[in-house]
C-alpha cells in the first residue's frame, strides 16, 4: 500500500531508513522524512518523562552546550521584535534560553512536556511554565516571539502545532524554529547513521529535507521566511565539538559567500518567520 506524504500527499513516497526498529519513509516530491507509522500521543506523553536528565551534571553539560546557540537566538530576537516584548519558548527544556531573555528584560513562558525539566525551568526563571501540549494550551494574551529549540521535529502534527503557534502571535510576531538536518548524513552513510542513532529513533518522527519546511510554513499561514546554520552546539565530548564546530563555520562561510543561497547539508538550522496579518 502506497503512504502518502503527511505534508504535500504526494503518493511518491518510499521506504528509506530503518532505526532502532522504526521505519521512516521518504517523499519525493517535498523531501519530507516522517517515522511510519508515527507512534501515538499517550506513548510519547510516557517517552518525553525521561528524555531529559534532570541531575544537576546533565542540566550544566545541556547549558554548555546550547550556550552559543542561545545567545545568538536571544541576539536575532531583540533585533526583529524590539527591546520589550514577551516570549513563549515550546520545549523549553531547563530553561536556558528562557532565562537568557529574561535577563534582557522580557516577559516569557515556557511549554515543557519534561516535568522534571519544567521544575528546573520555573526554578531558574520563575515563569509560568505550561505542562502539557501546546494544542491545550490558552494564553492571556498574544507573544511577539515564539521559539522552538529541536521541537518540531518531535511532534506527529508539525502543520497543527505550527497553526495553533500562528494563533498565539501577535500579526507582525516572529517565529524560530531551530531543528537538525539529518536527511543528507542518512543518504551519505546510512550505517554510520545508523551506528549514531541520529534520529534518536522514537524521538524524531520527521526531518525536514529538500523544500518541505518552506512548505510546511506556506501551509500553516506564515510569511517572510528565512533559514540560516547560526551558532555551533559545543558538545561535552571534544571529537563531537571539533565535527560541530568546524562544519558550521564552513556552513556559516558558505553561506555568506553566496549570500545565504548555500547551505551545507547536515547542518543543524534555524529558521524565521513572520506572521503576517489574515486575509
Amino acid at each position: 500500500m502506497t503512504t502518502p506524504c503527511p505534508l504535500c500527499d504526494s503518493a511518491r513516497t518510499r521506504p528509506f531508513y530503518n532505526e532502532s526498529g522504526h521505519d521512516y519513509r521518504r517523499c519525493d516530491s517535498c523531501g519530507l522524512l516522517f517515522m511510519w507509522p508515527r507512534p501515538d500521543a499517550a506513548f510519547l506523553a510516557d517517552h518525553y518523562q525521561e528524555y531529559l536528565d534532570p541531575e544537576p551534571d546533565a542540566v550544566r553539560d545541556w547549558g554548555l552546550e546550547m550556550r552559543h546557540v542561545v545567545r545568538q537566538t536571544a541576539d536575532q530576537v531583540a533585533a526583529r521584535i524590539g527591546p520589550v516584548g514577551n516570549v513563549l519558548d515550546i520545549g523549553c527544556g531547563y530553561g536556558f534560553f528562557l532565562e537568557e531573555m529574561v535577563r534582557r528584560g522580557y516577559a516569557v513562558e515556557g511549554v515543557e512536556l519534561s516535568k522534571p525539566a519544567a521544575a528546573i525551568a520555573r526554578q531558574k526563571t520563575g515563569a509560568t511554565i505550561h505542562g502539557k501540549a501546546i494544542e491545550d494550551i490558552e494564553p492571556e494574551e498574544q507573544f511577539d516571539a515564539v521559539t522552538m529549540f529541536y521541537v518540531i521535529e518531535h511532534v506527529t502534527d508539525p502543520l497543527g502545532v505550527l497553526r495553533t503557534v500562528r494563533s498565539m502571535l501577535r500579526t507582525g510576531g516572529l517565529l524560530v524554529l531551530r531543528y537538525p538536518n539529518t536527511t543528507p548524513i542518512i543518504r551519505l552513510c546510512t550505517p554510520l547513521a545508523r551506528k549514531l542513532t541520529v534520529m534518536q529513533a522514537p524521538s524524531h518522527i520527521h526531518d525536514f529535507a529538500g523544500r518541505s519546511m518552506d512548505l510546511l510554513l506556506e501551509q500553516a499561514g506564515f510569511a517572510d521566511f528565512s533559514t540560516v546554520t547560526m551558532a555551533a552546539t559545543r558538545p561535552r565530548n571534544l571529537v563531537k565539538r571539533g565535527i560541530s564546530t568546524y562544519t558550521t563555520l564552513l556552513s556559516n562561510t558558505l553561506a555568506t559567500l553566496s549570500r545565504g543561497r548555500v547551505l551545507l547539508p547536515g547542518v543543524s538550522r534555524t529558521t524565521f518567520a513572520a506572521n503576517p496579518a489574515r486575509q
